[in-house]
């Protein structure tokens, strides 16, 4: 009887501490998570759009719509980053309180401290790989026609007044002003690929529209002149005059490739914007291909299958970096959450720089890259456990 009131008693004592470090994990973890996806949107948010609301090309409404489609994509890093920086707040305050102290005292190993860490890890995996692999590329896919769809309703508003625009790839373009859908004065400089000018246009105004046919902004430019420079030597100025032309009405199609990527028209789905059933799609198509030819992997299957293997890996690192950051939590000890952080970017960093070094073995499909590429969360789970069995020792 004495002996199953001390088990009861041992087990209602591990449900308590499990449910205390949980809760810690899980607020520390919580908080973090969501300061990382807070300076994770507002990073992309000034790289990507910030500028187009700032000068009137997009309304707060879309920008906001923007922001939320951006979620899943910095979702997928603030995962692992939360997990790990979490681990190392919550345990790491345990145990410069000597809480840790007293629990392996209590008999517990720390395996058992650390089974909360775990739990949320694995759930957290599971989540990341729903992440990665369905919501992150479809609200990348969503984000871009969003985008499209915001300069499809306002072409006029791409095109601001007395600024030098470069936002159209082999055009330099300059508005003098503005009447209603008319837009007056126009300098337009042509350039090659060393961004040397080869035409330049000037007109009285012009009028911008989308062609929903060829996905293109069309500028209609009016009453102006062309002086056409010389394609092989445009900066030669020292002999004939450039060739000039007038002309009542000229039209010119605008790529839209630096503002939303390349048109829909000239690209493929890429294979970052599928989600996990478009790339097994995509690789039976290639596997089928294969069996046709006779030949081995294609280059196209192997990036499909790199493409897979990544964001499983990805999503698996939650458990790696919270495995890495158990032993290391509890031997540093530091409760200062400012140095939990640094620490916490440091580890994160060092993990994707391996997945970075994997990445450049892509075009190599004899070494596997594929497969490789989990190479970073084995190393980092080795030395985590490697580290947990060394503490528990002590």
């Amino acid at each position: 009887m004495d002996e199953q009131l001390e088990a009861c008693h041992y087990l209602d004592m591990l449900n308590l501490l499990h449910r205390h470090i949980l809760k810690e994990i899980l607020v520390a973890t919580g908080l973090a998570m969501g300061l990382f996806i807070f300076v994770l949107l507002v990073g992309n948010a000034l790289r990507d759009v910030a500028e187009l609301v700032v000068a009137g090309k997009l309304d707060v409404w879309v920008f906001l719509k923007v922001l939320g489609l951006l979620i899943p994509y910095v979702a997928s890093f603030a995962l692992p980053l939360g997990m790990l920086t979490g681990t190392l707040i919550a345990l790491g305050r345990l145990s410069s309180q000597r809480e840790i102290t007293a629990m392996k005292s209590a008999g517990l190993s720390l395996y058992q401290i650390a089974a909360p860490v775990f739990l949320i890890a694995c759930v957290g995996m599971v989540v990341a790989v729903v992440v990665n692999l369905h919501y992150a590329p479809q609200s990348r896919v969503e984000r871009k026609a969003l985008m499209a769809s915001a300069l499809t309703d306002n072409p006029v508003g791409f095109i601001e007044e007395r600024r030098f625009i470069h936002e159209f790839p082999g055009y330099v373009i300059y508005m003098g002003g503005r009447d209603g859908s008319i837009m007056k004065d126009f300098w337009i400089w042509e350039l090659d690929s060393q961004q040397r000018v080869t035409l330049f246009l000037r007109a009285a105004e012009g009028e911008l529209l989308y062609d929903e046919v060829n996905k293109d902004l069309i500028l209609t430019l009016k009453n102006g002149t062309a002086e056409q420079r010389d394609a092989d030597n445009p900066e030669a100025f020292g002999g004939e005059m450039p060739d000039s032309l007038f002309f009542g009405e000229l039209p010119i199609a605008l790529p839209l490739d630096q503002l939303f990527g390349e048109s829909d028209r000239k690209r493929k789905v890429r294979t970052k914007e599928m989600t996990f059933a478009q790339l097994m799609e995509r690789r039976q198509a290639e596997l089928d291909k294969e069996a046709e030819t006779g030949e081995g992997m294609t280059e196209e299957r192997l990036k499909v299958q790199m493409h897979i293997q990544k964001n499983f890996a990805l999503a698996f690192s939650v458990f790696s970096l919270a495995v890495f950051g158990v032993p290391l939590a509890i031997q540093v000890g530091r409760k200062e959450t400012y140095a939990n952080l640094g620490i916490a970017l440091v580890i994160a960093m060092s993990y994707y720089f391996l997945i970075i070094m994997v990445s450049w073995l892509e075009d190599l499909p004899a070494l596997r890259p594929d497969l490789l590429i989990w190479l970073p969360n084995i190393i980092f789970q080795s030395i985590g456990f490697w580290m947990i069995r060394r503490a528990s020792r002590h």
